[in-house]
């Protein structure tokens, strides 16, 4: 089960990255500006939000090995009907339906890893999910590394991303342990080494975690989708440069989130509350040229960040102890509204005032996160 999960990881973490690797061309190809470019970007977390939210409370009560192949199988249909004719409507529907299935197999997969290892889930997760920010960091060098040797075009990328969920459905069959809903309810692991002894909810450090998480994605997601743009059209970088810039962010992601499994204290709601505030520095620092390499201040944010959501996750879990699938559904899925938000904003402030002053306004969505991380960490405490 943990090899299903890390794969599939690394199959949702294609799909986070194509609309920024495929930046220019969607924007040339489709005629967009940046408002409708954003707004495009947005509704994939749109999907993914709809998807976390309603496994949640379903992978509380069935079995998941249908609605893990099912929902693959909903992405592999959506990403490989793409092509040359479609147009921004029928785009935005089919990027819909790809969050949908993502959202809804990433929370199967969370439920799945949480009641299996109750003792270890927060560090588990760690590792699990760096398995995202493993293939968000090489795909876009690879798309990259293909445009050189010839043409590829940016809905053959979402075929071949789609594609890549087809194993994934096939091994669930195969997979003997997981996927039947036990009704166990687990005693969770606190990143932050409280214990968790009282099975009573904490509905206050639901809400708390639920900000945190709706700022994080909303940030996570505006970078992937405004940055590699950004280093093309504002900073002239050439585009072999700019596809690096992307991944730097995430392979500082994946660097954040082994650091924060292999430590010997796994970083809770406090260090989260400082990490997003010194983010906030690192991007406004960026935009007014504090940084010699935009590969260098994205892989520094991306490596103080890369902990963020898989705390948050486990630490949700524990909120609602009694039910953590239905916990983790919410926490993910107000994740994914702030990653439909906060890049439609973005672009729409972008439009009206340039990339680079929208690029340093997310400094300010990373204040609110460390308020509600510190909000957390008060509920924790309490």
């Amino acid at each position: 089960m943990t090899a299903l999960a890390a794969a599939s990881f690394l199959a949702f973490g294609t799909l986070l990255v194509l609309f920024g690797a495929n930046a220019t061309e969607i924007i040339s190809s489709l005629g967009l500006d940046y408002a409708d470019y954003g707004l495009l970007g947005s509704v994939l977390s749109l999907g993914l939000g709809v998807g976390i939210i309603s496994a949640g409370p379903i992978c509380d009560r069935v079995s998941r090995r249908p609605l893990f192949v099912a929902s693959c199988l909903v992405v592999v249909i959506a990403a490989t009907t793409l092509g040359p004719d479609t147009g921004y409507q029928r785009l935005v529907a089919h990027v819909i339906a790809i969050g949908l299935g993502a959202g809804f197999y990433e929370t199967v997969l969370n439920a799945i890893v949480i009641e299996q290892f109750p003792e270890s889930a927060g560090r588990r997760l760690l590792f699990i999910q760096s398995g995202a920010a493993l293939a968000a960091c090489v795909v876009p060098l690879l798309i990259d590394f293909v445009r050189e040797s010839g043409p590829l075009e940016w809905f053959e990328t979402f075929r071949i991303a789609g594609l890549l969920h087809l194993p994934l459905l096939i091994a669930a069959f195969f997979v003997k342990t997981g996927f039947a809903r036990t009704g166990r309810r687990p005693a969770l692991e606190d990143p932050t080494g409280a214990s968790n002894d009282s099975p009573n909810a904490d509905v206050l450090a639901l809400v708390a975690i639920s900000m945190a998480t709706f700022t994080y994605v909303g940030v996570e997601s505006a970078i992937s989708i405004f940055v590699v743009d950004h280093a093309v059209t504002d900073l002239g970088l050439p585009a072999a440069r700019a596809a690096r810039t992307i991944s730097a962010f995430w392979g500082g992601l994946l660097v954040g989130r082994l650091a924060a499994g292999l430590s010997p204290k796994s970083p809770g709601a406090g260090a989260t509350a400082i990490l997003a505030v010194l983010a906030g520095v690192m991007i406004v620092a960026f935009e007014v040229d504090a940084f010699g390499s935009l590969e260098f201040a994205m892989a520094a944010v991306g490596l103080v960040l890369g902990g963020v959501f898989p705390v948050m996750i486990a630490l949700a879990g524990r909120a609602l102890p009694r039910r953590p699938a239905t916990a983790v559904g919410l926490a993910g899925g107000m994740g994914s509204l702030g990653g439909f938000i906060v890049p439609w904003a973005t672009g729409n402030l972008a439009a009206e005032t340039g990339l680079p002053f929208a690029f340093a306004s997310l400094a300010g969505w990373l204040i609110i996160l460390a308020i509600a991380a510190l909000a957390v960490r008060y509920r924790r405490l309490g």
